[in-house]
């Protein structure tokens, strides 16, 4: 299948893959939310490796602050493992003065993928919100926008869910080979 095909040249890339690799076993060696120090340096791998920009807007928003959001939200881990869509909103939140979508949904996918096997969160960036209106022509790039600012990751997730199953997409994990798919043919 192509979509299998695209992830694993990611997985190979000296970079992407190297990095996808270190991002597991970080999260795997530290789990839980529990801990100001972890979540910050999840936080901190994160943005590194995904270019989520977070250091950019430190004027917004600290990694301590953001850390504290994270550990402040009630049974994240439990939620996260459950593929609770609302997780996804509420780390968006933060502190109110920054929108964090897409930092939010790699935090609950590199979770509830390396943490408990599980492939409950599709991960929205800004090659997705470019190149999804390509591949499916019942979606504009504006909607997806409308629900990034309007903190409706569940109407998102259920999209992508809802093509995978029209298009008989069934690998295991199919939601991140997805993600690798479209990131692999729409790169810079």
């Amino acid at each position: 299948l192509v979509i299998e095909e695209a992830h694993q040249r990611v997985k190979k890339t000296d970079n992407y893959g190297k990095e996808d690799d270190l991002i597991t076993d970080a999260f795997r060696k530290f789990p839980f939310n529990t801990e100001l120090a972890v979540v910050a340096m999840k936080i901190g791998l994160i943005d590194i490796t995904n270019s989520t920009n977070i250091s950019r807007y430190k004027s917004k928003i600290s990694a301590v602050e953001l850390a504290e959001c994270i550990i402040s939200i009630k049974d994240i881990d439990e939620r996260i493992k459950a593929g609770d869509p609302e997780v996804v909103n509420e780390i968006a939140k933060s502190n109110g003065k920054i929108n964090l979508f897409s930092f939010a949904t790699k935090y609950c996918c590199y979770h509830n993928k390396n943490v408990y096997e599980k492939d409950d969160y599709s991960i929205l960036d800004t090659i997705l919100k470019d190149s999804l209106p390509r591949y499916f022509d019942d979606i504009k790039t504006g909607e997806i926008k409308k629900w990034q600012n309007s903190f409706n990751y569940k109407e998102y997730n259920n999209y992508i869910t809802r093509k995978l199953d029209e298009l008989g997409i069934t690998l295991e994990f199919r939601k991140r080979k997805f993600d690798h798919f479209v990131w692999f043919n729409n790169r810079a």
